[in-house]
Protein backbone atom coordinates (compact mmCIF):
# COMPACT_ATOMS: atom_id res chain seq x y z
CA UNK A 1 0.00 0.00 0.00
CA UNK A 2 1.80 3.58 -1.35
CA UNK A 3 1.36 5.82 1.93
CA UNK A 4 -0.02 9.39 1.44
CA UNK A 5 2.64 12.01 0.30
CA UNK A 6 1.82 15.97 1.38
CA UNK A 7 4.78 17.67 0.10
CA UNK A 8 3.02 21.20 1.49
CA UNK A 9 3.96 19.40 4.84
CA UNK A 10 7.68 18.61 4.00
CA UNK A 11 7.58 22.34 3.27
CA UNK A 12 6.41 23.67 5.94
CA UNK A 13 8.67 21.07 8.10
CA UNK A 14 11.34 23.64 6.53
CA UNK A 15 9.81 26.95 7.24
CA UNK A 16 9.12 25.62 10.75
CA UNK A 17 13.05 24.27 11.23
CA UNK A 18 14.70 27.49 9.76
CA UNK A 19 13.02 29.44 11.80
CA UNK A 20 13.90 27.49 14.77
CA UNK A 21 17.09 27.63 13.68
CA UNK A 22 17.56 31.64 13.19
CA UNK A 23 15.71 32.22 16.50
CA UNK A 24 18.97 30.42 18.41
CA UNK A 25 21.37 31.47 16.47
CA UNK A 26 20.22 35.18 17.33
CA UNK A 27 18.74 34.52 20.72
CA UNK A 28 19.97 36.76 23.34
CA UNK A 29 21.32 39.21 20.55
CA UNK A 30 20.30 42.29 18.93
CA UNK A 31 19.17 40.69 15.93
CA UNK A 32 16.44 38.96 17.77
CA UNK A 33 14.13 42.32 16.87
CA UNK A 34 14.61 41.92 13.40
CA UNK A 35 11.89 39.22 13.38
CA UNK A 36 14.31 36.30 14.09
CA UNK A 37 12.58 35.31 17.91
CA UNK A 38 9.48 34.81 16.24
CA UNK A 39 11.07 31.73 15.09
CA UNK A 40 10.46 30.62 19.13
CA UNK A 41 7.40 29.48 17.66
CA UNK A 42 8.54 27.34 14.87
CA UNK A 43 7.80 24.39 17.82
CA UNK A 44 4.38 25.16 17.69
CA UNK A 45 4.05 24.45 14.12
CA UNK A 46 5.46 21.37 14.86
CA UNK A 47 2.99 20.27 17.06
CA UNK A 48 0.43 21.04 14.61
CA UNK A 49 2.06 19.08 12.24
CA UNK A 50 2.52 16.30 14.33
CA UNK A 51 -1.09 16.34 14.97
CA UNK A 52 -2.34 15.78 11.39
CA UNK A 53 0.72 13.05 10.78
CA UNK A 54 -0.50 10.77 13.79
CA UNK A 55 -3.88 9.56 12.39
CA UNK A 56 -2.02 9.47 8.88
CA UNK A 57 0.34 7.14 10.15
CA UNK A 58 -1.99 5.00 11.90
CA UNK A 59 -3.81 4.57 8.79
CA UNK A 60 -1.06 2.17 7.72
CA UNK A 61 -0.93 -0.01 11.17
CA UNK A 62 -2.81 -3.08 12.32
CA UNK A 63 -1.82 -3.18 15.43
CA UNK A 64 -0.29 -1.56 18.13
CA UNK A 65 3.19 -3.09 17.88
CA UNK A 66 3.20 -1.96 14.53
CA UNK A 67 2.80 1.75 15.15
CA UNK A 68 5.77 1.58 18.23
CA UNK A 69 8.08 -0.27 16.05
CA UNK A 70 7.43 2.60 13.00
CA UNK A 71 7.83 5.30 15.94
CA UNK A 72 11.40 3.70 17.14
CA UNK A 73 12.68 3.35 13.60
CA UNK A 74 11.72 6.14 12.37
CA UNK A 75 13.10 8.71 15.19
CA UNK A 76 16.27 6.82 17.33
CA UNK A 77 18.66 6.45 14.40
CA UNK A 78 18.42 10.24 13.67
CA UNK A 79 18.17 11.14 17.12
CA UNK A 80 20.87 8.72 18.49
CA UNK A 81 23.52 10.23 15.42
CA UNK A 82 22.34 13.59 16.24
CA UNK A 83 22.97 13.13 20.05
CA UNK A 84 26.65 11.53 19.47
CA UNK A 85 27.59 13.87 17.30
CA UNK A 86 27.07 16.61 19.71
CA UNK A 87 28.61 14.60 22.27
CA UNK A 88 31.59 14.36 20.63
CA UNK A 89 32.02 17.98 19.84
CA UNK A 90 31.11 18.86 23.57
CA UNK A 91 34.03 16.14 23.91
CA UNK A 92 36.88 17.17 21.27
CA UNK A 93 35.83 21.02 23.07
CA UNK A 94 36.81 19.70 26.84
CA UNK A 95 40.21 18.06 25.66
CA UNK A 96 41.18 20.81 23.62
CA UNK A 97 40.15 23.46 26.61
CA UNK A 98 41.24 21.33 29.59
CA UNK A 99 37.56 21.61 30.81
CA UNK A 100 35.83 18.56 30.76
CA UNK A 101 33.34 19.30 33.43
CA UNK A 102 30.43 20.61 30.63
CA UNK A 103 29.84 16.69 30.01
CA UNK A 104 30.07 13.19 30.96
CA UNK A 105 29.15 9.55 29.69
CA UNK A 106 25.99 9.49 32.15
CA UNK A 107 24.43 12.89 30.69
CA UNK A 108 25.50 11.56 27.10
CA UNK A 109 23.69 8.01 28.11
CA UNK A 110 20.59 9.76 29.24
CA UNK A 111 20.45 11.80 26.71
CA UNK A 112 19.99 8.63 23.99
CA UNK A 113 16.70 7.23 25.53
CA UNK A 114 15.43 10.47 24.85
CA UNK A 115 13.16 10.34 28.04
CA UNK A 116 15.72 12.29 29.86
CA UNK A 117 13.45 15.22 31.41
CA UNK A 118 11.90 12.20 34.00
CA UNK A 119 15.65 11.15 34.50
CA UNK A 120 16.22 14.91 35.37
CA UNK A 121 19.50 14.93 33.75
CA UNK A 122 20.32 17.84 31.54
CA UNK A 123 19.69 18.31 27.90
CA UNK A 124 22.72 17.84 25.61
CA UNK A 125 21.17 20.12 23.24
CA UNK A 126 18.04 22.40 24.31
CA UNK A 127 16.66 21.56 21.18
CA UNK A 128 15.31 17.93 22.74
CA UNK A 129 13.22 19.74 25.20
CA UNK A 130 10.26 18.88 22.98
CA UNK A 131 10.92 15.05 22.14
CA UNK A 132 9.19 14.05 25.31
CA UNK A 133 6.10 16.13 24.50
CA UNK A 134 6.14 14.10 21.07
CA UNK A 135 6.64 11.04 23.44
CA UNK A 136 3.64 11.15 25.12
CA UNK A 137 1.66 12.18 22.27
CA UNK A 138 2.25 8.88 20.36
CA UNK A 139 2.18 7.32 24.06
CA UNK A 140 -1.36 8.70 23.57
CA UNK A 141 -2.69 8.15 20.91
CA UNK A 142 -1.21 4.67 21.10
CA UNK A 143 -3.35 4.09 23.95
CA UNK A 144 -6.70 5.24 22.36
CA UNK A 145 -5.73 3.14 18.90
CA UNK A 146 -5.25 0.07 21.30
CA UNK A 147 -8.39 0.40 23.00
CA UNK A 148 -10.49 1.47 19.86
CA UNK A 149 -10.94 4.59 21.01
CA UNK A 150 -9.62 6.90 17.99
CA UNK A 151 -13.37 6.62 16.33
CA UNK A 152 -13.75 9.21 19.76
CA UNK A 153 -11.27 11.24 19.32
CA UNK A 154 -12.72 14.63 18.66
CA UNK A 155 -15.28 14.16 21.99
CA UNK A 156 -11.92 13.25 23.58
CA UNK A 157 -9.87 15.77 22.67
CA UNK A 158 -13.04 18.44 23.16
CA UNK A 159 -13.30 17.58 26.28
CA UNK A 160 -9.16 17.76 27.26
CA UNK A 161 -9.47 20.42 25.54
CA UNK A 162 -12.14 22.63 28.02
CA UNK A 163 -10.32 20.37 30.84
CA UNK A 164 -7.05 21.90 29.66
CA UNK A 165 -8.06 25.36 29.66
CA UNK A 166 -10.21 25.59 32.70
CA UNK A 167 -8.32 24.14 35.26
CA UNK A 168 -5.10 25.82 34.06
CA UNK A 169 -6.68 29.33 34.47
CA UNK A 170 -8.67 28.77 37.34
CA UNK A 171 -6.24 26.08 39.19
CA UNK A 172 -3.05 26.90 38.43
CA UNK A 173 -1.76 27.89 41.63
CA UNK A 174 -2.45 24.35 43.31
CA UNK A 175 0.47 22.93 43.63
CA UNK A 176 -1.00 19.64 42.36
CA UNK A 177 -1.98 21.32 39.20
CA UNK A 178 1.50 22.75 38.31
CA UNK A 179 3.02 19.23 38.91
CA UNK A 180 0.63 18.00 36.43
CA UNK A 181 1.36 20.38 33.82
CA UNK A 182 5.21 19.85 34.40
CA UNK A 183 5.20 15.94 34.11
CA UNK A 184 3.04 15.67 31.83
CA UNK A 185 3.51 18.84 29.09
CA UNK A 186 2.17 17.53 26.39
CA UNK A 187 -0.97 19.07 27.73
CA UNK A 188 0.57 22.49 27.50
CA UNK A 189 0.15 22.10 23.72
CA UNK A 190 -2.41 19.40 23.42
CA UNK A 191 -4.48 22.19 21.29
CA UNK A 192 -2.01 22.50 18.70
CA UNK A 193 -1.74 18.66 18.12
CA UNK A 194 -5.70 18.34 18.29
CA UNK A 195 -6.37 20.64 15.55
CA UNK A 196 -3.80 18.62 13.96
CA UNK A 197 -6.09 15.80 14.10
CA UNK A 198 -8.95 17.94 12.82
CA UNK A 199 -6.99 19.32 9.93
CA UNK A 200 -6.28 15.74 8.68
CA UNK A 201 -10.15 14.64 8.92
CA UNK A 202 -10.84 18.11 7.24
CA UNK A 203 -8.24 16.92 3.98
CA UNK A 204 -10.30 13.63 4.13
CA UNK A 205 -13.50 14.88 3.22
CA UNK A 206 -15.04 13.99 6.84
CA UNK A 207 -18.83 15.22 7.02
CA UNK A 208 -19.97 18.62 8.32
CA UNK A 209 -16.74 20.91 8.01
CA UNK A 210 -18.74 23.70 10.06
CA UNK A 211 -18.04 22.25 13.04
CA UNK A 212 -14.41 21.16 12.71
CA UNK A 213 -13.56 24.62 11.84
CA UNK A 214 -15.66 25.99 14.51
CA UNK A 215 -13.57 23.15 16.70
CA UNK A 216 -9.88 24.44 15.23
CA UNK A 217 -11.40 27.93 16.29
CA UNK A 218 -11.50 26.45 19.74
CA UNK A 219 -8.23 25.18 19.30
CA UNK A 220 -6.00 28.36 18.09
CA UNK A 221 -8.73 30.44 20.98
CA UNK A 222 -7.55 27.62 23.28
CA UNK A 223 -3.50 27.56 22.50
CA UNK A 224 -3.44 31.45 22.27
CA UNK A 225 -4.66 31.51 26.30
CA UNK A 226 -2.17 29.13 27.05
CA UNK A 227 0.78 31.65 26.52
CA UNK A 228 1.64 32.14 29.83
CA UNK A 229 1.97 28.26 30.40
CA UNK A 230 3.32 26.60 27.46
CA UNK A 231 6.95 26.51 26.28
CA UNK A 232 9.28 29.33 26.28
CA UNK A 233 7.68 31.72 23.98
CA UNK A 234 6.66 34.27 26.68
CA UNK A 235 10.21 34.12 27.31
CA UNK A 236 11.26 36.22 23.88
CA UNK A 237 7.74 37.32 22.69
CA UNK A 238 4.97 38.92 24.01
CA UNK A 239 1.31 37.73 23.79
CA UNK A 240 0.05 39.54 20.46
CA UNK A 241 3.03 38.18 18.80
CA UNK A 242 2.52 34.89 19.69
CA UNK A 243 -1.47 35.13 19.05
CA UNK A 244 -0.10 36.23 15.61
CA UNK A 245 1.94 33.47 14.73
CA UNK A 246 -0.62 31.06 15.73
CA UNK A 247 -3.02 32.82 13.38
CA UNK A 248 -0.53 32.81 10.98
CA UNK A 249 -0.27 28.84 11.10
CA UNK A 250 -3.84 28.26 11.44
CA UNK A 251 -4.08 30.15 8.48
CA UNK A 252 -1.37 28.17 6.34
CA UNK A 253 -2.92 25.25 7.45
CA UNK A 254 -6.16 25.86 6.68
CA UNK A 255 -5.30 26.70 3.09
CA UNK A 256 -3.28 23.60 3.12
CA UNK A 257 -6.35 21.18 3.70
CA UNK A 258 -7.82 23.44 0.70
CA UNK A 259 -5.36 22.89 -1.30
CA UNK A 260 -3.94 26.28 -2.10
CA UNK A 261 -1.16 26.23 -0.02
CA UNK A 262 0.98 24.54 -3.03
CA UNK A 263 2.74 27.90 -3.94
CA UNK A 264 4.98 27.16 -0.56
CA UNK A 265 6.66 24.21 -2.50
CA UNK A 266 10.19 24.35 -4.02
CA UNK A 267 13.26 22.37 -3.80
CA UNK A 268 14.99 24.15 -1.44
CA UNK A 269 11.49 24.03 0.75
CA UNK A 270 11.10 20.31 0.29
CA UNK A 271 14.80 19.53 0.92
CA UNK A 272 14.72 21.66 4.07
CA UNK A 273 11.98 19.44 5.30
CA UNK A 274 13.20 16.22 4.17
CA UNK A 275 16.29 17.36 6.51
CA UNK A 276 13.94 19.00 9.32
CA UNK A 277 14.46 16.20 12.08
CA UNK A 278 18.07 16.11 11.55
CA UNK A 279 18.48 19.65 11.39
CA UNK A 280 16.38 20.26 14.38
CA UNK A 281 18.74 18.13 16.71
CA UNK A 282 22.13 18.82 15.68
CA UNK A 283 22.16 22.71 14.77
CA UNK A 284 22.21 24.49 18.18
CA UNK A 285 24.70 23.05 20.77
CA UNK A 286 27.04 22.78 17.77
CA UNK A 287 26.41 26.43 16.27
CA UNK A 288 25.96 28.92 19.15
CA UNK A 289 28.02 27.38 21.50
CA UNK A 290 31.40 26.26 19.67
CA UNK A 291 31.01 27.71 16.11
CA UNK A 292 29.69 30.96 16.15
CA UNK A 293 31.58 31.76 19.41
CA UNK A 294 34.49 30.48 17.80
CA UNK A 295 34.50 32.28 14.49
CA UNK A 296 33.27 35.73 16.57
CA UNK A 297 35.98 36.15 18.91
CA UNK A 298 39.06 34.34 17.93
CA UNK A 299 38.97 35.50 14.11
CA UNK A 300 36.81 38.28 14.60
CA UNK A 301 34.16 37.54 12.17
CA UNK A 302 31.03 39.63 12.04
CA UNK A 303 28.31 38.23 13.46
CA UNK A 304 25.86 37.30 10.28
CA UNK A 305 29.34 36.08 8.49
CA UNK A 306 29.56 33.40 11.44
CA UNK A 307 25.85 32.78 11.56
CA UNK A 308 25.73 32.02 7.84
CA UNK A 309 29.02 29.35 8.40
CA UNK A 310 27.50 27.96 11.37
CA UNK A 311 23.53 27.51 9.08
CA UNK A 312 25.58 25.85 6.21
CA UNK A 313 27.53 23.72 8.58
CA UNK A 314 24.48 22.68 10.13
CA UNK A 315 22.85 22.16 7.02
CA UNK A 316 26.10 19.99 6.29
CA UNK A 317 25.76 17.55 9.18
CA UNK A 318 22.06 17.16 9.02
CA UNK A 319 22.02 16.29 5.46
CA UNK A 320 24.48 13.81 6.20
CA UNK A 321 22.71 12.22 9.16
CA UNK A 322 19.57 12.06 7.08
CA UNK A 323 21.16 10.08 4.01
CA UNK A 324 23.72 8.32 5.55
CA UNK A 325 22.31 7.47 8.71
CA UNK A 326 18.14 8.34 8.88
CA UNK A 327 17.45 7.01 5.04
CA UNK A 328 19.40 3.64 5.76
CA UNK A 329 19.05 2.59 9.07
CA UNK A 330 15.70 3.66 10.15
CA UNK A 331 14.91 0.73 7.27
CA UNK A 332 17.11 -1.84 8.94
CA UNK A 333 15.79 -1.04 12.16
CA UNK A 334 12.80 -1.47 11.40
CA UNK A 335 13.11 -4.96 9.28
CA UNK A 336 14.89 -6.32 12.77
CA UNK A 337 12.24 -4.92 14.66
CA UNK A 338 9.45 -6.69 12.52
CA UNK A 339 11.26 -9.79 12.03
CA UNK A 340 12.06 -9.89 16.20
CA UNK A 341 8.13 -8.98 16.69
CA UNK A 342 6.40 -11.52 14.32
CA UNK A 343 9.26 -14.40 15.31
CA UNK A 344 7.11 -14.10 18.67
CA UNK A 345 3.78 -14.06 17.24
Amino acid sequence: MNKTRYRELDALRGLAVIMVVLFHFTMGKNQAELGFKLGTTGVDLFFIISGFVILLSLKYVNKSGQFVINRISRLYPTYWASVSLTFLVMLLHGFYSLNLSKVSIVEYLGNMTMIQFYLKIPYLDDSYWTMIIELLFYGFMLILFHFKLLKHINKIGILLTFFIVLIIHFHFENIWVKRLFYYIPLLQFWPLFFSGILFYQIINKYTDLTKYYCVIILCLLSQISLYDYSGYSKKFIDFWEYSMMLIFYFSLFTLFVNRKLKFIINKPSLFLGKISFALYLIHQTISTEYIIPILSNKLNLNFWISSAIALVCSIALATGITFFIEVPYSKKMKNILYGTMYKRL
